[in-house]
């Protein structure tokens, strides 16, 4: 699995100018608040457009400024988790995990495939419950559940960790780790915490402005960071 992502979007008074490349596992995105890590995964998904630029993930090209490709982000197979899960209020667990399988016709097939994930995520006897009666965890596990439930070749994660009390953290990345590695795929995740970055990630990408300071193995980075913002955020 290989992410190619080069964006350049400017804003007023801000600009982003950036150049990504993967190859499996965790990439982790660390950089202060407003330095452009939400938008960078906004424009890989297909949420935002980039002004110009490349991305291609696995040979299949989202966008390309130069020859007018933009895929929408429903062709992108690329799961979002936002900050705050965006689970449909009114709905229950069950519903918001079948919401993932609207292209899946045979209804077998679906009530095997959300049996597995309500086994793999933990949350059997929640079925029915809605996002308000759920702990902060359980509503992150459900969020994750509906994304890998339509089986996407990228996984976004932004911020996925900023909404727990800080007791539930450690816990939950531990339990975050096991299905990210289940999961097998392209991940990102942003964060500004540098815990996070360090215990998630097996590659680092600090941000800074708008732009990457440095990318190395998370390890290496910490010893040698390699600049005084880069080693600030570290």
């Amino acid at each position: 699995m290989s992410l190619q992502a080069i964006i350049k979007k400017r804003f007023s008074g801000f600009s982003l100018d950036v150049s990504l490349n993967t190859d499996g596992g965790v990439m982790g995105i660390l950089g202060a608040s407003g330095s452009g890590k939400s938008m960078t995964l906004k424009c890989i998904a297909g949420i935002e457009k980039p002004d110009e630029g490349y991305i291609e993930l696995d040979g299949v090209v989202f966008y390309d400024s130069a020859k007018g490709i933009n895929l929408p982000p429903q062709k992108r197979r690329v799961g979002y988790l936002f900050q705050n899960y965006a689970l449909f209020p009114n709905m229950t667990v069950r519903q918001n995990i079948l919401c993932g399988m609207r292209r899946i016709r045979d209804k077998s097939e679906k009530e095997e495939k959300l049996k597995k994930m309500l086994d793999m995520f933990q949350l059997g006897g929640l079925e029915n419950h809605r996002p308000a009666q759920l702990s902060g965890g359980q509503a992150q596990r459900t969020a994750l559940a509906r994304i890998m439930v339509s089986e996407p070749q990228l996984l976004l994660l932004d911020e996925p960790f900023s909404a727990l009390d800080a007791h539930l953290r450690d816990k939950l990345m531990i339990e975050m780790r096991d299905v990210l590695t289940r999961f097998g795929r392209e991940v990102i995740m942003v964060t500004h915490d540098r815990n996070e970055a360090y215990n998630m990630s097996r590659e680092i990408a600090v941000m800074d402005g708008g732009r990457l300071l440095t990318v190395n193995r998370t390890k290496a980075l910490f010893a040698d960071p390699g600049s005084v913002p880069a080693a600030m955020l570290t």
